[in-house]
């Protein structure tokens, strides 16, 4: 479904309205950000998590720190105007989707947009729209595809509509596509492992069935008992293990043969797992004197807390990883204008947090994604959609070193 764009304080007054409700109070730690010149601010309060204790500290370095600095490096940038990536076809080649205003709005109506969907080349800029058949061809079903670890296998799902999907096991060597009987309702689950697929499928009634799908097309349902769990809206697996958030924003983790899961993380607004499994990248909330915050951190795939706190604002959103699962992109959005603020960049081997907002907007240093954040097959490029006030969107594709 196609989107217009909106103001951007609208969006964040929903999210904090909705987030408000999950808040929870927890203990202080310390988190400091260093400014270029090298100037210190006052040091400010970040929610301590996890579990372990003592003083915790995140140094975000905006500018180069000498020739043993890690630091992701920023190659030059891409602009596509009016426009957000919709996939990336190769390295070089993403198919976007533009907008433009055909109908201001008024007192009365709201206002109108048309959209035309094209590919562009980054390196040589040349754009192509796409024709109706190329965008719609006959017969055609949304088509989701999730690759095992060892790559041989994949989860397909073809969707009819918005509610029913058909699922396919396909053998990559192959090409053959194995169907999987059973409809779903809902499109999360992950790799349980590289011959098993996990899926939460959903119903439209109760929270349906979790099912173990194995490499032949067959499968056995889960048992999961858990009182707190009306539906799956947050779910993954990996390394053998099943994530999932209760209703009371608690992460928790069960393997197949259980029926009864462990509780890993409290106050979860939202989970991301690294590709490779390694990683869990955690969205918490907070409230503090009467402010509501939020943090992410890195935990492993037992649930233990890895290092330092990444980030910390009122918000945090758009979590993303790169696909070879070395990098972590986020958006944070802070009242206080001398905490983080725009799109960081999060490197798994250095461990640092770089701030790319003076790469990304020319008109607005602080300006936040209304896109997810879109990496590129390698992981060295990063897509990212503003409002803009002369063509209502533009695109920044960050390219690093």
């Amino acid at each position: 479904m196609k989107r217009h764009v909106g103001p951007l304080g609208l969006k964040l007054l929903a999210t904090f309205v909705v987030m408000s409700l999950i808040a929870a109070c927890q203990s202080q730690g310390r988190l400091t950000i260093v400014e270029p010149s090298g100037s210190q601010p006052p040091e400010q309060s970040a929610p301590d998590s996890g579990g372990r204790q003592g003083e915790r500290k995140l140094t975000v370095v905006e500018g180069s720190s000498g020739p043993n600095d890690q630091q992701l490096k920023v190659d030059g940038t891409h602009r596509i105007s009016a426009a957000n990536i919709e996939a990336w076809l190769s390295e070089d080649e993403v198919r976007i989707t533009l907008t433009e205003m055909v109908k201001a709005a008024t007192e009365t109506e709201e206002p109108e947009f048309a959209y035309t969907t094209a590919t562009v080349n980054l390196r040589t800029g040349e754009r192509r729209e796409l024709s109706k058949r190329e965008i719609q061809p006959p017969a055609s079903q949304l088509v989701k595809e999730q690759v095992s670890p060892d790559g041989k296998y994949s989860f397909v799902q073809k969707w009819r509509d918005k509610y029913t999907a058909d699922n396919f096991i396909k053998n990559l060597q192959t090409g053959e596509l194995i169907p999987v009987k059973g409809d779903n309702y809902m499109e999360i689950g992950g790799w349980l492992d590289s011959d098993t697929y996990v899926l939460a499928a959903g119903s439209m009634q109760g929270r349906g069935d979790v099912r173990l799908i194995a490499s032949d097309g067959s499968y056995s349902v889960m048992q999961i008992e858990d009182e707190h769990v009306e539906s799956y809206l947050s779910f993954g697996a990996s390394k053998g293990r099943i994530y999932y958030t209760d209703m009371n924003h608690v992460l928790k983790v069960i393997e197949p043969g259980q029926t009864e899961p462990v509780h890993l993380i409290d106050h979860v607004w939202s989970f991301e797992i690294s590709p490779n499994g390694e990683y869990i990248a955690v969205t918490t909330t907070a409230e503090s004197a009467g402010d509501q915050g939020s943090e992410l951190l890195i935990y492993d795939a037992s649930g233990s807390l890895q290092g330092s706190l990444i980030g910390k604002g009122n918000l945090i959103s758009y979590v993303s990883w790169s696909a070879d699962s070395t990098k972590l992109a986020f958006d944070v959005y802070s009242e206080n204008e001398s905490g983080m603020n725009g799109v960081y960049v999060f490197d798994t081997a250095s461990g640092k947090v770089t701030w790319l907002p003076p790469y990304y907007s020319s008109v607005h240093p602080a300006a936040h994604p209304v896109y997810p954040l879109s990496w590129s097959p390698s992981g060295k490029k990063l897509g990212i959609t503003t409002e803009d006030k002369e063509s209502l969107l533009v695109t920044q594709v960050v390219e690093f070193r």
